[in-house]
């Protein structure tokens, strides 16, 4: 058995270790010169120091610690080498993904990814018109007098090209699929709607609203990811040091315009580097949300 802490002998853990049972964690108490807390499986010892040090300030541990730490139960923990041994997806706890993926093949299917300009319309932004020499479109505004709603979220669904939508699918199920599965679909929903919203919004104030694409959303996931491992015990395990170095030089080629320049087509790099603020800032957005449920 593995040791996870100890504690003083005059703290009864009585209370601590029916709780523990309840949860189904394996576990026994050594009395030395101290009491000593084991659990049975490795995999668990960090839940039950970040239980323990719940339960020394509250005594009970909440409702929203309990269903954190029955997900990650169900997931298997992490190779030593840091990532997840099996990538194992069960579909009835991703359906925020699923209709990611979805709506994005639909959409872009339909407006024939961008040729289509006439159906294009209906999911810019905003309403747009081409004309010899410019483009003329109504402003944000219009939208919410005229109740275009689905206008602030609907470019993410949108993709120019095939690279463009795998890609981002690509990333949305290595990464999405964990982040539903360990957090739940409300977590990322989140995530997906305010980094989707602030960041159509931040490209169209910067160039207009002909552009699309859940390439800010993904920015989003992964920063999460990211900066969630750097905070917790209970990892994710899924985005990598070195992977968001990649993504941020391949932020910054974005601004150079080296990409451009290759071929790649215009680059919605505002829309990136709001993503990417989006996702860190869920982290604690989503901490002060559970800890208040």
């Amino acid at each position: 058995m593995i040791e996870v802490f100890r504690a003083p002998l005059d703290i009864d853990l009585s209370a601590f270790t029916k709780q523990l049972w309840a949860l189904k964690i394996s576990h026994r108490v050594a009395f030395e010169e101290s009491q000593i807390l084991l659990v049975a499986q490795p995999q668990y010892a960090a839940n039950v120091y970040q239980l323990y040090q719940y339960w020394l300030t509250h005594g009970r541990f909440s409702e929203a610690l309990v269903l954190e730490i029955e997900t990650q139960q169900n997931i298997q923990q992490a190779s030593p080498a840091g990532f997840n041994r099996s990538r194992k997806v069960n579909f009835s706890k991703i359906p925020v993904v699923i209709t990611l993926l979805l709506v994005s093949l639909l959409m872009s299917t339909v407006v024939s990814f961008g040729e289509n300009t006439q159906l294009l319309r209906y999911f810019t932004i905003t309403d747009f018109q081409l004309f010899d020499d410019r483009v003329s479109y109504t402003s944000l505004m219009f939208n919410l007098e005229s109740w275009q709603l689905w206008r602030f979220i609907s470019p993410i669904f949108l993709h120019f090209n095939l690279s463009h939508i795998v890609f981002n699918s690509l990333w949305l199920w290595i990464v999405g699929t964990v982040i539903e599965q360990r957090h739940g679909s409300g977590a990322l929903l989140f995530i997906v709607c305010t980094a989707g919203i602030l960041s159509n919004i931040a490209q169209y104030l910067l160039s207009g609203p002909i552009f699309g694409g859940m390439s800010g959303v993904v920015y989003a996931i992964i920063a999460y990811a990211w900066l969630w491992d750097k905070l917790h015990h209970n990892k994710l395990r899924i985005v990598s040091n070195a992977l968001m170095a990649f993504m941020m030089g391949w932020l910054v080629l974005g601004y150079t315009g080296i990409l451009s320049q290759l071929g790649m087509g215009n680059i919605a790099n505002t829309a990136h580097l709001v993503g990417l603020a989006c996702g860190l800032l869920a982290v604690p957005c989503l901490k002060i949300w559970r800890l208040q449920r």
